[in-house]
């Protein structure tokens, strides 16, 4: 009899034989979605071939529910990229087709324009310099050859980086192949979008998190069908199906957004070369900042190096101002006198401020003056944070709300205070300062939804706004014309977190902040607040000198053996019970040390240790991390398929995290 293959997303490394619909033919089914009887459950799986089987009565095999799609979804390459997914990320073929092939993504009940195409504009075509055309020609020529290639393209912060990503888009439609560009999340959509489709219109698309699942299916059948050549958007628009694909740009590589975290936890970066060594295609890296891993690459030739060392007609680099905090703070509050100063003299010019503070909510730590106890969250092993309007505390990891307590709980004292800064105090500190200006605040808290990103744009854009506040999303790729300063409340607030990239992500920071200011007709100016002016990455940060940061971090890399000097992996053990989860980790790592030995693996292992949040929405979370050499770190994970632990239990791995806390 014929049975079909079917891959189903769930973690266990087999492939599961059902029968088909009753009438149907079996050949007919494979490449698409199907719904089956998983257990108890109804899931989507994926129908991935046919098989001649005997005729066994024991077999008791199930039959497929029904078909999803009409057509096939699934080709040689999308095959291909499930089994490197599966092997190199450790899950199931079944959770990578998942990561490919959205299981939520549905076909519209009637065809309807999608909104996420858009009408051509007019589009401001730009001189390149020198060093632009140079990238340019040396981009070209490989998409010429249809041949892989990878760069590395290192440009100063405004120095014309996105025009060399369209001319590079223009050149691959040229020879009627298609081209994906990823962003590191979806604050950067509108603004890429708009130069995107002023140059291309229809031809683009735009794929993130935020549309809905019918919106999906449309674009990812425009892509496969070649209706539109251009795709933007987040990590997971790198799986858009073009047939021809010529060319991938991933803007702001160094972001760790491009890393998932979620099983199946792969990388874009990596997955959107493994695209273009199959397509012929060219990969182009783009970062001011790049990561050590990818400068590293470059600088051995794993990589293709074109720099771009100077801000496109000239204009200087903005003059950063390192401000000491320490006590100061406590004299002056949030922001310090030079600070403030240079504010007033920016607004009075007419000219827009960015603030950024990678905190959100007013303060991170509600406390008892008489006993001091901290206000925790009851699920997670954080404190709660107090935000303003209205006056609540929320914990930022399980999303539990409480009202802001009148008195203390261990020793019922009235005197409770809030303690430290996040983007809303800096808000309301800003407005009693600047009554008259316009300021909005993008953050987790404002930004929830696409509209939200792109009414901060187009207000900063269009000079609606004077003062953008912010976190982290707004220190990603934004080119304001009128921002002539940048200020950094606190540079500090990753700078000492447990993680080997803390220091890396502090220094990325600060410069993408700095050069948010002065990208036009003004020199920018650029102001950091700290408690450590001379540390070496804000030093490295106030000069825009990435070389020299580069030559320290990564001798601290190699004297640690962390990467790019060696591949990680974090073995996560999870329980409700601490008992458990303790007991489990330890059991574990006596295990993967013995076999480390007698298999003679060359590998490192650290731990077991107390996740930096050890509790998280009332799971307690250990961690074994392993360091060394990437084809024995997945061999020695496939002991986890035959580990027994505890009831309860859950053991998850992330290979390459984007770090290890």
């Amino acid at each position: 009899m014929i049975v079909l293959e079917s891959a189903v997303p769930v973690p266990l490394n087999k492939i599961f034989y059902y029968l088909p619909p009753e009438s149907v033919c079996p050949e007919s089914i494979v490449g698409k979605r199907v719904k089956v009887q998983f257990g108890k459950r109804i899931l989507t799986a994926y129908a991935i071939s046919c098989r001649n089987v005997e005729n066994d009565s024991s077999l008791k095999l199930k039959r497929i529910i029904k078909v999803v799609d009409d057509d096939s979804l699934i080709t040689r390459e999308t095959m291909e990229l499930a089994d490197y997914i599966s092997k190199n990320y450790v899950c199931s073929l079944g959770e990578a087709l998942a990561s490919i092939i959205p299981i939520s993504m549905r076909a519209p009940k009637r065809i309807s324009k999608n909104k996420n195409i858009y009408e051509e504009k007019v589009y401001e075509r730009h001189i390149l310099n020198a060093q632009q055309s140079n990238a340019v020609n040396l981009i070209k020529e490989n998409l010429e050859k249809r041949v892989y290639n990878a760069f590395l393209l290192y440009g100063v912060t405004a120095s014309g980086k996105t025009e060399v990503y369209i001319k590079a888009v223009e050149y691959a439609l040229e020879q009627n192949r298609s081209a994906i560009m990823l962003i590191p999340e979806i604050s950067l959509a509108t603004q890429f979008v708009d130069i995107m489709t002023k140059r291309f219109g229809a031809n683009v698309g735009v794929w993130h998190s935020g549309i809905s699942s019918i919106e999906k299916y449309s674009l990812f059948s425009k892509a496969k069908n070649g209706s539109i050549k251009i795709m933007i958007g987040a990590r997971s628009a790198v799986f858009a199906p073009f047939k021809n694909l010529g060319l991938i740009i991933v803007d702001e590589e160094h972001e760790h957004t491009y890393k998932q975290e979620q099983k199946p936890s792969y990388d874009a970066r990596e997955i959107a070369k493994r695209r273009c060594v199959y397509h012929n295609a060219v990969v182009v890296l783009g970062s001011a900042t790049p990561s050590l891993e990818s400068y590293k690459d470059a600088l051995e030739n794993r990589l293709n190096l074109i720099e771009l060392n100077e801000r496109i007609y000239k204009r200087e680099l903005p003059e950063v101002k390192v401000l000491t905090l320490r006590d100061r703070i406590f004299k002056t509050g949030l922001l310090l006198p030079e600070t403030i100063e240079a504010m007033s003299k920016a607004l009075a010019r007419k000219e827009q401020i960015i603030v950024f503070l990678n905190r959100r909510g007013y303060s991170p730590t509600i406390m008892c003056r008489k006993c001091g106890s901290v206000y925790q969250c009851s699920k997670c092993s954080v404190s709660m944070v107090f935000h303003r309007n209205p006056n609540l505390l929320k914990c930022h990891y399980c999303g539990l709300i409480k009202n802001l307590p009148v008195a203390c709980s261990v020793c019922k004292s009235r005197d409770i205070s809030v303690f430290g800064t996040g983007t809303q105090k800096v808000e309301d500190e800003l407005k009693k300062l600047f009554k008259t200006a316009r300021i909005f605040r993008l953050d987790g808290d404002t930004a929830s939804s696409e509209e939200n990103y792109e009414k901060a744009y187009r207000g900063i854009k269009n000079e609606e706004y004077d003062i953008l506040i912010g976190t982290q999303m707004i220190a990603k790729g934004f080119d304001f014309p009128r921002v002539s300063l940048a200020c950094v409340v606190d540079a500090d607030t990753s700078l000492y977190l447990p993680g080997f990239k803390s220091v890396e992500k502090t220094f990325q920071l600060i410069t993408q902040v700095a050069g948010r200011s002065g990208r036009r007709d003004m020199r920018g100016s650029v102001i950091v607040q700290t408690n450590h002016p001379q540390h070496y990455a804000i030093e490295y940060a106030k000069n825009h000198d990435f070389v020299s940061f580069y030559k320290i971090e990564i001798e601290e890399r190699k004297k640690l053996f962390y990467p790019p000097y060696c591949d990680v992996a974090k073995i996560s053990i999870r329980n409700k019970e601490e008992k458990r989860a303790d007991e489990d980790s330890e059991k574990l790592f006596s295990i993967l040390e013995d076999s480390i030995k007698s298999c003679k693996l060359g590998l490192k292992l650290l731990g077991p240790v107390p996740a930096y949040i050890a509790k998280l929405n009332n799971i307690y979370r250990k961690h074994i991390i392993i360091k060394g050499g990437r084809e024995n770190i997945l061999k020695l994970a496939g002991l986890l398929e035959t580990f027994k632990q505890s009831s309860g239990t859950f053991i998850g791995i992330e290979i390459m995290p984007s770090d290890l806390i």
